[in-house]
């Protein structure tokens, strides 16, 4: 297993990744290893480059076990249906959704931004049962596998909606007293349209990527959107949430919007 630089378990499929030059020989043999060490484990399949683009996709290469991309992953007590091909999903957030989760109240109103197939939402909705829950999301078939996911989990207090965010949140006649921004990796920081949906008290997390050195940087940018948008806030907590590449971190960063 020495060969295999590391790899997650979304439901029974393990996607691995290998240092470059590795012989595809090489990566069947270590393939087929795994499967017999690992019961649970059915399929195979490797990341053959970066997960990239707003719908946050990664190519993926068939090697060993039951050739198929959608599976059923169970995390803290939920369930989700997802094709790995076509949506992004971390089991390694999983710790990160269940803290979360602990902070809701049930008088809650909660906005989930960039929702994949809605593993922020269905853990929300089971574990911390807030009043209501808008789930938006700009794919089509993470929001299809989402609804999936809102009837295995028995759930009806979430609503979900397809489409691009900028687009949908002009449209939202309702203000929430919780955002949550689990965002890709791109330029646009999405804030503006977060505060235009924020109430008083509000609490938002946000995600930003960026090296520890950029830190401050990544706050001041923050306290500057909120200015143009004529928002007070304060910053109640930042975290790392994972290494994406050598030296730069996924960021949480949790703060309240005062007005």
């Amino acid at each position: 297993m020495l060969k295999i630089r590391g790899y997650d378990t979304i439901g029974d499929i393990a996607i691995l990744k290998f240092p470059e030059g590795t012989a595809l020989l090489e990566k069947k043999r270590l393939s087929k290893e795994l499967l017999l060490e690992r019961n649970s484990i059915h399929t195979i399949l490797e990341k053959s480059e970066k997960i990239k683009g707003r719908l946050r996709t990664s190519k993926l290469k068939f090697l060993a076990g039951e050739n198929k991309t959608v599976t059923i992953h169970k995390e803290s007590g939920c369930l989700f249906k997802v094709d790995v091909s076509t949506c992004y999903f971390s089991p390694r957030l999983s710790t990160e959704r269940l803290d979360i989760a602990k902070k809701i109240k049930k008088s809650d109103t909660v906005l989930v931004l960039f929702a994949g197939v809605s593993p922020y939402a269905i853990v929300l909705g089971k574990i911390a049962k807030p009043k209501k829950i808008v789930s938006i999301e700009l794919g089509k078939d993470c929001c299809k596998y989402g609804k999936e996911n809102v009837s295995l989990n028995k759930l009806n207090n979430i609503e979900i909606l397809q489409g691009d965010v900028k687009r949908i949140i002009p449209k939202l006649n309702e203000k929430f007293s919780v955002i949550l921004m689990p965002r890709p990796q791109l330029k646009e920081n999405f804030l503006k349209e977060a505060f235009s949906v924020s109430k008083k008290n509000s609490i938002i997390f946000f995600r930003a990527f960026a090296k520890e050195s950029e830190l401050e940087k990544i706050k001041e940018e923050i306290a500057k959107e909120a200015q143009v948008n004529k928002k007070k806030i304060k910053i109640l907590k930042i975290s790392k949430a994972g290494e994406i590449s050598p030296y730069k971190f996924r960021w949480n960063i949790e703060f309240k919007v005062l007005n």
